[in-house]
């Protein structure tokens, strides 16, 4: 084969869009080079052992699904998570923008769970027409929430269909070029889907959207998702109740998708186990599940929950 040869089969795998080996290397180096300097680019939780495992913080351009059964604190998790991560882009050129699809719960219920937690008044407290709430302590919560007020969060409250989303995405991406979006989902199976769908196609369509949208926006997508009733089974006491990549609802799509997969459980109150777990004392325990984490450690980090206002913090 002569040389002209040679370069037009390179010209047609350029044409056609494949990624020589040398230009993957140089990738490569970037990269490190990149955290070597501190340049990349990365949006951190206030929660260090969180943030150690996940290289960082949340990467632009990954999903990462946020699993559990209902009741065990998905949206607690996700709500603070958002909040902190904001609070700490704040110092750093407001960077994101946070679309936050709540199909299950109205954005003002998620507020009053975030106003809870920051003032220590229960959201039974704040809402009671029994006991009505004092002046000074709504006006406590007030000028606590105020500041939150221009923070870069737009909640979309009503179920759509994944075209929509992908539609709203890539058009709001065209608008804001400078920002990275990232997108919660809570949660994932209550999207709007054809009729002739099943549940479980309605997910793979979904995961593989995510991947679109992170290859062509580099947005970040946060997909709060079920557990299927496997963990609850009467073998798995003796693990615990400790949750598996395959009690994800959906797992074949969702878990290979995704750069991580975070799998919560409060083994205590949901399973009424009193002995240490994984070493950790059970009593007000989210233990929250690193079971997929393609690029840095797996495990269970514990954090400590008061669950009347929706706090929590790594033990």
């Amino acid at each position: 084969m002569d040389e002209s040869q040679k370069n037009s089969k390179i010209d047609l795998l350029k044409e056609l869009k494949f990624q020589s080996i040398e230009e993957a290397i140089k990738l490569s180096y970037a990269e490190i080079l990149a955290g070597k300097k501190r340049e990349r680019i990365v949006f951190p939780t206030k929660w260090e052992k969180f943030n150690n495992n996940l290289l960082g913080g949340f990467n632009p351009g990954k999903l990462y699904t946020i699993g559990g059964r209902p009741g065990v604190g998905k949206s607690m998790f996700s709500n603070q998570l958002i909040f902190d991560v904001l609070d700490v882009d704040k110092q750093n050129n407001n960077r994101l923008l946070v679309l936050y699809w709540s199909f299950e719960m109205q954005g003002y219920q998620q507020i009053l769970r975030i106003g809870s937690a920051k003032t220590s008044v229960s959201t039974f407290d704040l809402l009671s027409v029994k006991n009505i709430l004092d002046d000074v302590t709504f006006n406590t919560y007030k000028h606590l929430m105020d500041k939150y007020k221009h923070y870069p969060v737009y909640f979309k409250n009503n179920a759509q269909n994944l075209k929509y989303v992908e539609t709203v995405v890539k058009r709001i991406h065209e608008e804001y070029p400078n920002k990275t979006i990232l997108n919660i989902f809570d949660h994932s199976r209550l999207f709007l889907k054809a009729k002739e769908q099943s549940e479980l196609e309605m997910l793979t369509q979904l995961s593989h959207l995510c991947i679109v949208l992170q290859q062509e926006t580099k947005c970040i997508n946060i997909l709060l998702s079920q557990l299927n009733r496997n963990i609850e089974k009467p073998d798995r006491i003796d693990q615990q109740y400790q949750p598996m990549l395959s009690d994800l609802f959906g797992a074949d799509s969702l878990g290979q998708d995704s750069e991580a997969v975070i799998m919560l459980n409060r083994p205590y109150d949901l399973y009424n186990i009193t002995r240490p777990y994984l070493g950790e004392d059970p009593v007000n325990l989210l233990a929250v599940h690193l079971e997929k984490n393609r690029n840095g450690n797996i495990g269970m980090i514990p954090f400590e929950t008061d669950m009347k206002y929706f706090k929590l913090k790594e033990r």
